[in-house]
Order: C-alpha cells, then sequence, then structure tokens
C-alpha cells in the first residue's frame, strides 16, 4: 500500500534553490575580484611612493649641500650642472641637475633637477626646481 502525502498551499518546501545559490556564489565572487583589484593597486602605489620618496631624498640631499654655495662667492660662481648615479634597494636612480644663470633675478641660478629610475621595467621620474640667490 502506497501512502501519499499531500502538501497543501501553506506548506512550501524549505531551502535554497540552485538558482539562488548561483547568484549567491556570482555576487561574492565579484566582491572578492574587487577586493583582490584594490589590494593588487595599493600595492603598486605602495611601490610607486616607496621610490619616490627615495629620488626626493636624493634630489633635497644634493640641493642642501649646493646651498652651502650661497655664502661664498667663489663657491656660488662655481655652481655647475651635475650628474649622479645612485643604487638603493637595487634600484638605479639617475639624477641630472642643470643650472641657468640669472634666473629669474640677475645674480640668481635656477637649478633644475630630474631623477629617473627604472623599477622592473616601469620608468619614472621626479623633478624639483630650486633658486639660489647669493647670500655674500
Amino acid at each position: 500500500m502506497l501512502l501519499k502525502i499531500k502538501l497543501s498551499s501553506s506548506q512550501h518546501m524549505k531551502g535554497f534553490t540552485l538558482v539562488e545559490v548561483l547568484v549567491a556564489a556570482a555576487v561574492l565572487a565579484i566582491g572578492l575580484l574587487s577586493v583582490v583589484t584594490m589590494i593588487s593597486r595599493s600595492t603598486i602605489q605602495d611601490s610607486r611612493a616607496y621610490h619616490m620618496t627615495h629620488a626626493s631624498l636624493i634630489i633635497e640631499d644634493f640641493i642642501e649641500n649646493a646651498t652651502r654655495a650661497q655664502y661664498a662667492a667663489t663657491t656660488f660662481n662655481s655652481l655647475s650642472n651635475a650628474t649622479v648615479n645612485t643604487v638603493i634597494s637595487g634600484v638605479a636612480y639617475t639624477m641630472n641637475c642643470g643650472i641657468q644663470e640669472s634666473t629669474p633675478l640677475n645674480r640668481c641660478k635656477e637649478m633644475t633637477c630630474t631623477v629617473n629610475w627604472n623599477n622592473k621595467g616601469i620608468q619614472a621620474s621626479t623633478s624639483y626646481v630650486y633658486v639660489f640667490s647669493p647670500k655674500y
């Protein structure tokens, strides 16, 4: 003898359908993908900032040493173009500084320093402009 059970319309089966599970998995996958992308981009930006800081320190160190030239006529008049090569943490930095005479004012010298580096195939650079005025 077979027993038949009839479900009334007020009784529903409980659980998730396959479509609901697939939609939830898709939403979760999109969320995880966006988090991974954010982490990847922040790592790249962190590396860029790290190298930019080193480049800025190289320029600032050079300019600080050059500012001493402002206090003596002989050293001020002997300021000239310079190139500095430095390796920090396995990355080669090349700094080129050029001097322009009598800019922006008479007797002043404008120094433009640019640092270039290549980190794993990515070329980058930063530049500073500093004006030296005679203080003697």
